[in-house]
């Protein structure tokens, strides 16, 4: 092996090293992997709902019925899955306790404000208040990762909340117009700033285990 190589190579032991100190390693597979399945299932979801305003899904029966329940069904399995098999993975470093606390406080407000939506709408009648439901998931994603972009300076969690912020928006204009435009919006976000940013983070969890 060359000089240059050795250089190389030690350079890379003392990043990763040093990610394992300082919890750079930063948002750990498990995050990522979550993300990535809700993504994909839920933006399915979403695009699914698209189809049955379009006319080409079912809109009744069991298929109808399956749009509804089996994207939540499957994710609360592979969560389940997920959990368990991190049961006994130790978080390290003061970095990536901060970014699990976000994720997580994150997600526990998504379900709080999925119970005050649920309810207010039922009381009131109105369907149109549950719409507000994932564009208030959507804020809460945004501030997430930047909060995230703000501890680690990595340009790509910019940019990952910024889509989070401009779908915030779109939802917003979208929820006085053309439902069929509001779920396709939700849906590709959720599949571009959901499930692609899961899968960079558990593939670069993977490689640095």
């Amino acid at each position: 092996m060359t000089a240059s190589g050795d250089f190389q190579s030690a350079r890379d032991d003392l990043a990763y090293l040093r990610g394992l100190v300082d919890g750079t390693g930063p948002i750990r597979a498990t995050i990522g992997e979550c993300f990535l399945w809700a993504g994909a299932l839920y933006g399915g979801q979403c695009f699914l709902h698209w189809l049955q305003v379009q006319g080409l899904a079912p809109e009744t029966g069991w298929g109808a019925a399956a749009i509804v329940w089996l994207p939540t069904l499957l994710f609360c399995g592979v969560l389940t899955l997920i959990i368990w098999k991190e049961r006994k993975t130790k978080t390290t470093g003061a970095a990536s306790r901060a970014l699990g606390a976000v994720f997580q406080g994150a997600g526990l407000a998504n379900l709080v404000m999925a119970f005050v939506f649920g309810y207010g709408s039922q009381q009131a009648e109105n369907f149109g208040l549950w719409l507000y439901h994932p564009i208030v998931v959507c804020m809460f994603q945004g501030v997430a990762w930047y909060v995230a972009w703000a501890i680690l300076r990595r340009t790509w969690l910019a940019f990952v909340a910024l889509g989070w912020f401009v779908t915030t928006v779109a939802l917003g204009v979208a929820v006085f117009g053309d439902i069929g435009d509001y779920l396709l919006i939700l849906s590709f976000a959720l599949i571009l700033f959901m499930a692609v940013p899961g899968w960079v983070i558990w593939r670069g969890a993977k490689k640095a285990a």
